[in-house]
């Protein structure tokens, strides 16, 4: 059969020429579209090498001197921790050719930064050692003896220098460049070097800390804190103050240590150091037997501490566990399950389970197994303190189960060998109020008594009240930590004054400059 033309076909016979060459235009859109969208994601940008993140840290710092800011200093000082994992020897001799003039002790820095072997200063990465391939040191177009360099930027690439020396081991080569660095900070009273020198005395204290001369810098860190405190210098004053802390703890002079903190007020701007200071302040505390003090200050320095601080982390933890369970408190099994804390937690759970059930025999094997660890974490001494805490949850186990016990019993149940001293350790649960029990002595026995509902005591009053008080510190502190713009304080009215009397000085400036042109005009 002979078909006739289609409807699509006719139509397209019967329209006209302007009608088909806008419809050719929709297709070729159309296919434009179509071909946009079968074409290829592009290709992400890639990542700037450590080099190229120094320069822009050190354009930053530049700026920051320039405008008088401290926002741009403080984010390239904030970069140093990239920096500090990136950054290879060659990048550093680099650095310094290129922004660090001759008559600025360049050649001492580079033979410092060549202290450490080539093999320590490499980064591996799929078995290949990166040794600055990408950048060749001697193509580097040297600093100008005639150039000036801002004490900021000398500053700062002096501390990665550090870094990088303590990295590798290197502490008297980096306590070297920090002392120097101290004397800038000293000829330069700047507030734009504030958060430059704090990194130096944090960096200054590690390296003369683990060249085991802690107690010749301590006299120095006072001197340095005074004069923190003297020029406002507030990102000093909280590195410094943890740096002193942590230099009387070292060699356990916890009275100092705690006399230190009541004449000093804490820095809670920068919450990384707050942290510190929180667990230095913490562990004083739980020295000194205030146990409730301890717990609060501590939890608060692991809510404030990053995510990212593992090591932090851990040795809070572990002084947090044996806090709690000083005061009685068994800590929550969540905590020794943490991917980050798991291991390292490990010989402190067992304690704490040995604590749990009130064996000492429990107790002592743990001691001897994890003794090593428990001494190398410096908890030994704390940790003895629980062999009391074991005895009376021991003793609360066996009141509960026996309305009328011997002390001979006891101590069988107990393992402890004498029994008078049972009978006064179980007098002193019962005036602690640990155990609802009373003594005969001439039997010899302990007679429990019935156990009083504990929603008729004052327990869950304390527990609603220490919420409460959780909260309100809670917010009093995102109430101060709140940032308001400089002129929030003024009234709206002086504020639109201000911004009339603004308008109007631009607005003059601008007829002045019209006036003048006018004039040169007229003149030619």
């Amino acid at each position: 059969f002979a078909s006739g033309p289609t409807a699509s076909q006719a139509s397209s016979a019967t329209m006209p020429a302007s009608d088909k060459a806008k419809v050719e235009e929709k297709k070729t859109e159309k296919d434009k579209k179509n071909e946009a969208e079968k074409k290829e994601p592009e290709e992400p940008p890639k990542p700037k090498t450590p080099s190229e993140e120094l320069d822009i840290a050190i354009l930053l710092i530049a700026k920051g001197v320039k405008t008088q800011s401290s926002d741009k200093i403080s984010r390239a000082v904030r970069k140093m921790n990239w920096l500090r994992k990136k950054l290879t020897a060659a990048d550093l001799k680099a650095a310094m050719k290129k922004y660090v003039p001759k008559m600025e002790n360049r050649q001492q820095l580079l033979d410092y930064i060549d202290v450490v072997p080539k093999s320590e200063s490499m980064e591996v990465e799929d078995g290949k050692a990166n040794d600055g391939e990408g950048m060749e040191v001697e193509d580097v177009a040297e600093a100008g003896d005639d150039q000036t360099l801002v004490p900021e930027i000398s500053i700062y690439l002096r501390v990665l220098v550090t870094i990088f020396l303590i990295d590798n081991g290197k502490n008297k080569e980096a306590s070297n460049i920090a002392e120097e660095c101290l004397e800038t900070v000293k000829q330069h009273n700047k507030r734009t070097m504030d958060n430059i020198s704090a990194r130096v005395y944090f960096y200054y204290s590690l390296a003369q800390t683990r060249l085991g001369n802690p107690l010749a810098i301590r006299n120095k860190l006072l001197a340095l804190y005074r004069s923190a405190c003297l020029h406002h210098d507030v990102p000093g004053q909280a590195v410094l103050m943890n740096a002193i802390l942590a230099n009387y703890l070292h060699y356990n002079m916890y009275g100092q240590a705690e006399m230190f903190c009541r004449v000093t007020t804490p820095i809670e701007k920068d919450n990384n150091q707050y942290a510190r200071y929180l667990y230095y302040f913490g562990k004083i505390n739980a020295v000194q037997l205030h146990y409730s003090d301890a717990d609060e200050y501590l939890s608060q320095a692991l809510r404030k501490c990053p995510n990212s601080a593992i090591g932090f982390r851990q040795v809070a933890t572990k002084l947090l566990v044996i806090v709690q369970l000083l005061m009685g408190d068994i800590p929550e099994r969540s905590i020794f399950i943490e991917k980050d804390l798991k291991r390292s937690l490990f010989p402190y759970f067992k304690l704490t389970q040995a604590v749990r059930v009130g064996n000492l025999d429990a107790f002592s094997t743990v001691l001897k197994n994890h003794g090593a660890i428990f001494e190398r974490d410096g908890m030994a001494s704390l940790i003895t303190r629980l062999r009391h805490n074991v005895i009376k949850t021991g003793l609360r186990k066996i009141c509960l189960s026996y309305s009328k016990i011997s002390l001979k019993a006891i101590c069988e149940k107990l393992k402890y060998d004498s029994q008078e001293d049972i009978e006064y350790i179980v007098a002193k649960a019962i005036h602690d109020g640990v155990v609802n029990a009373s003594i005969d002595r001439k039997e010899g026995s302990v007679t429990s008594k019935e156990t009083i509902d504990v929603y008729s005591s004052d327990e869950p009053s304390k527990m609603f009240q220490k919420r409460i008080n959780f909260c309100l510190r809670l917010r009093n502190e995102a109430v101060k930590a709140m940032q308001y713009p400089p002129d929030a304080h003024k009234p709206k009215r002086e504020k639109e004054a201000e911004e009339e009397e603004k308008k109007k000085e631009e607005e003059e400036a601008e007829k002045k400059k019209d006036d003048k042109k006018k004039e040169e005009k007229g003149k030619k």
